[in-house]
């Protein structure tokens, strides 16, 4: 039954800021020793380490700066920024008889132990001060489990933590909700692990409880026979799955539907990527994506008919996962059949996120706005130019004045504007590579950044964008830009031409002009801007661009200062 999260004593546990430290609520999280802590840095690099049932994880990370969220007025303590320094994944595969037989292999716990010297070695070569350890269902439940974790503190030094499925549920959501947009309403968060998937109930954006499932993707495949699985052993999977989630989950059919579901971990990973590459869709995703309830289906019917060494051939999934895929993706089927829901969205954050953001001591933030949400990564990763920082901020703020005066123009609405805000926002991040061709570097970083609440579309029209803030506008004959559907080409052909305007109004990098106005009539445009400084290098750069934006909107453009003039 899904269990809310309960202090001690009975009463509610608190799960946002404001747990102090000490609290007997909070996860504890020893630090393993050996890994620089005499150094005075109050929040030094960290290594996290994820000992799942069919994977050892590794994430490494570095606190990063907040001069963008000073420079727009957002709290810096609740922001939960940190840099990727690396991630490191071995398919150990503890579960394989730790969670059928009871036991830990010695095979199995020889390769936990290699693959866990060399993930704290790396470590260390990566300059982590702390590094902080977890397990999960397959050492849990196995008999010799305590032994193992004895074994591993022996070798590598660590500490590892033992989590409950709450503990482990809990940290699930701390790493979803940093980044997703969990909604006003009712939702779930479904982890499918190995040996246990975690049912997060969310009400308003906030935790409501946890249901550890003895439920996971290599538990499940036991109960598949035959290469490829029979028909009846399927149904016998199904119909079990089925009644533990009316057990443990129960949905009151007069009940509203989930308003969102969030699947994470590897199993939802790798559906996500098969349903991606059978449409057609080479490139894996970053991110968060959305994956339709009966696409997923078809992926079960077509993975139904091929044998595990073709499970294996397919590029996502590989031989350590072909035995247990199968299973996985009949059992997050399930999942999403019972939340109702047509669609659901699979995110890449995971265990060991939660876990850097615990062990950072980052609070969970009050329930945020969408884009409150979003914003914060897009300033993150504006962090990276700290040199042009002030511009950027500067340009995303005549932007979004232009898009508003201009929009009977454009016709867009509320994501279009913030899609052209936040490519304000990182137009320039190109510097940090080099000033030359700093236009591509900045779609380059866009385009590969982990900027998880938005979905790849969005991605790529807020990386055009800061592409084609400057040099050739878009044409067809570049590779890029033709992969685009035709709605994002307009989209970003229309707005460019605002962010070039936008740019080319801070021509002096010196936030010269104060306000924009804007009157529209008889197919003309009058910009006036308002500054107490005369201007005559910004105008004159934003006239350089007239021609662009009489070709796109089909308006005679003129520009010229208000009367607030120097």
């Amino acid at each position: 039954m899904i269990q809310p999260l309960l202090a001690p004593s009975g009463a509610p546990a608190a799960i946002s800021a404001g747990v102090p430290p000490d609290d007997p609520r909070q996860l504890r999280l020893p630090a393993s020793p050996g890994f620089g802590m005499d150094r005075d840095e109050p929040f030094g690099r960290l290594a996290a380490i994820d000992i799942g049932s069919n994977s050892i994880h590794m994430i490494v990370v570095a606190p990063q700066a907040t001069g963008a969220y000073r420079a727009l007025g957002v709290a810096p303590q609740a922001s939960g920024a940190y840099r990727v320094l690396g991630r490191e994944r071995e398919m150990v595969r503890l579960g394989k008889t730790g969670l059928g037989e009871g036991v830990l292999s010695e095979a199995a716990i020889a390769n936990g132990l290699e693959a866990l010297i060399r993930m704290t070695t790396m470590a260390r070569l990566k300059g982590a001060d702390r590094v902080v350890a977890v397990a999960t269902s397959a050492v849990r439940e196995a008999a010799n489990g305590p032994d193992f974790l004895g074994r591993v503190k022996a070798q590598t030094g660590l500490d590892v933590q033992l989590l409950s499925g709450t503990e482990e549920g809990r940290l699930i959501y701390r790493a979803v909700r940093e980044v997703v947009d969990l909604g006003p309403g009712g939702a779930a968060i479904v982890d499918v692990g190995g040996g246990s998937t975690e049912w997060i109930g969310v009400q308003g954006g906030e935790l409501a409880g946890v249901a550890s499932l003895p439920l996971g993707s290599l538990r499940c495949a036991g109960h598949l026979k035959g290469d490829p699985p029979r028909r009846d052993s399927i149904a016998r999977l199904r119909a079990s799955i089925r009644a533990r989630l009316a057990e443990e989950v129960p949905r009151d059919p007069a009940a509203p539907p989930l308003a969102r579901l969030i699947a994470t971990s590897g199993t939802a990973l790798c559906c996500a990527d098969l349903v991606d590459l059978f449409g057609g869709r080479r490139e894996a995703a970053t991110g968060l994506r959305e994956v339709r309830a009966k696409d997923l289906a078809q992926l079960v019917t077509r993975l139904r008919r091929l044998k595990r060494r073709e499970l294996a051939a397919l590029p996502p999934v590989g031989a350590p996962r072909s035995d247990s895929l199968m299973a996985g993706a009949i059992l997050l089927q399930e999942l999403v059949a019972h939340a109702g829901v047509e669609r659901f969205q699979v995110s890449d954050r995971a265990l060991r996120d939660g876990l850097v953001l615990e062990a950072l001591g980052q609070p969970i933030p009050e329930a945020l706005l969408p884009g409150d949400l979003r914003r914060r990564q897009v300033l993150q990763l504006a962090e990276q130019a700290q040199s042009v920082l002030r511009h950027n901020v500067q340009t995303a703020r005549l932007a979004s004045r232009l898009f508003d005066v201009t929009a009977s123009l454009h016709s867009f609405g509320a994501r279009e504007r913030e899609w052209l805000e936040y490519a304000a926002l990182l137009h320039d991040i190109g510097y940090s590579v080099h000033y030359r061709n700093h236009h591509k570097h900045a779609y380059y970083l866009i385009a590969n950044a982990s900027l998880a609440g938005f979905d790849p579309p969005e991605i790529e029209i807020i990386a055009h964008l800061a592409r084609y803030h400057r040099g050739a506008l878009p044409k067809r004959q570049h590779p890029t830009f033709a992969a685009l559907k035709p709605w994002q080409q307009k989209t970003v052909r229309r707005l460019a031409v605002l962010l070039r305007l936008a740019d080319a109004l801070d021509r002096t990098h010196a936030s010269r002009v104060e306000e924009i106005y804007g009157a529209i009539g008889d197919d003309r445009v009058r910009i006036e801007v308002v500054s107490p400084y005369q201007v005559e290098l910004e105008l004159e750069a934003a006239s350089e661009h007239r021609r662009d934006f009489e070709k796109i909107f089909g308006a005679r453009l003129r520009l010229r200062q208000g009367l607030e003039t120097a």
